[in-house]
């Protein structure tokens, strides 16, 4: 079928090796949806990851969003700044009729932004806080489906399965630090802060250090993975790009750096940075060095490793 929404993005890149984590600073789930009646109203039966049987009476309207937990999983709680893989089934309310719907290969990745507007935001906070492996029905009210809305006062329904997720930053044993590189300082949410060394002057050649060893998956060449990060340049010392704030981590191809963020600004990872991150397993954290190339100043770069194909 086709797919229900271009909020939900990555057709065909997931089946991702995402590393769940146990624990996040940002595991607060205030903002979760609440429980209601409309979503209460969903049944769905069959296999978790494959295209539930999904019945609901219709019309179904509401005019706040809200969630039922249809199943709880087991696995990994879903917090924000994560990235999220998500089989789902979209019912149109007015209906009762299956709108569209993705699993397996075409299922979903949501980066986890619990203050994004519209069906995006809904959906984070629908799967806010619930396990790997849960089983959720959204109805998402007209005023949030705005015009994604399938009738006048009718609820847009989601039956999400939640398949997967990514970490929310790197949680990989502490290294020693190596003199010589950059300082780096983490926020509670795991976001860099870096201070360049005060000599030696931009570097000449490319070089790394791992700041943390992961034990997840371990990238390769041709991997699709789950990246945030943060480069500074090295000469103005101010900061070039980041994927941190940006409403959940980078999904990225490291084959081509092509990447979900820097798309948007017509750009790419660049490949001095992502060679250095080959052999590398999530949950690691990198910081590199990368020369001045043409019109690109020379920078370093602290990245996560939350999760690869």
């Amino acid at each position: 079928m086709r797919r229900a929404t271009a909020l939900v993005i990555g057709a065909g890149l997931v089946a991702l090796a995402l590393t769940g984590c146990s624990s996040s600073p940002e595991a607060n789930c205030d903002s979760a949806l609440p429980s209601g009646s409309a979503s209460s109203l969903v049944r769905a039966s069959g296999p978790i990851g494959k295209e539930p049987k999904v019945t609901a009476p219709s019309p179904i309207a509401t005019s706040s969003s809200n969630r039922t937990v249809l199943t709880e999983g087991s696995g990994a709680t879903v917090t924000g700044g994560q990235l999220v893989e998500l089989g789902y089934t979209l019912i149109d309310g007015s209906t009762g009729a299956v709108a569209g719907s993705g699993y397996g290969n075409q299922s979903g990745v949501l980066p986890l932004d619990t203050k994004a507007s519209g069906v995006a935001g809904v959906l984070s906070r629908g799967v806010q806080c619930t396990k790997v492996g849960s089983r959720v029905a959204i109805a998402i009210s007209p005023k949030d489906a705005g015009a994604q809305s399938s009738a006048a006062g009718a609820a847009q329904i989601y039956v999400v399965d939640v398949v997967n997720t990514s970490l929310a930053a790197a949680n990989g044993a502490v290294r020693p630090s190596v003199s010589g590189f950059p300082t780096v300082v983490l926020a509670p949410s795991g976001q860099p802060g870096i201070t360049l060394p005060s000599s030696g002057g931009a570097p000449k050649k490319v070089r790394s250090e791992l700041l943390k060893e992961g034990d997840g998956a371990t990238v390769k060449k041709d991997s699709i993975v789950v990246l945030q990060y943060t480069a500074v340049g090295w000469d103005n010392k101010n900061v070039l790009t980041t994927s941190w704030g940006a409403g959940g981590p980078d999904l990225a191809s490291m084959s081509t750096g092509q990447s979900n963020i820097q798309n948007q600004n017509s750009s790419v990872l660049p490949q001095a940075m992502l060679g250095q991150l080959v052999g590398k397993k999530v949950g690691s954290q990198v910081v590199v060095e990368t020369p001045a190339s043409g019109s690109v100043p020379a920078a370093a770069w602290v990245v996560d490793i939350l999760g690869v194909r």
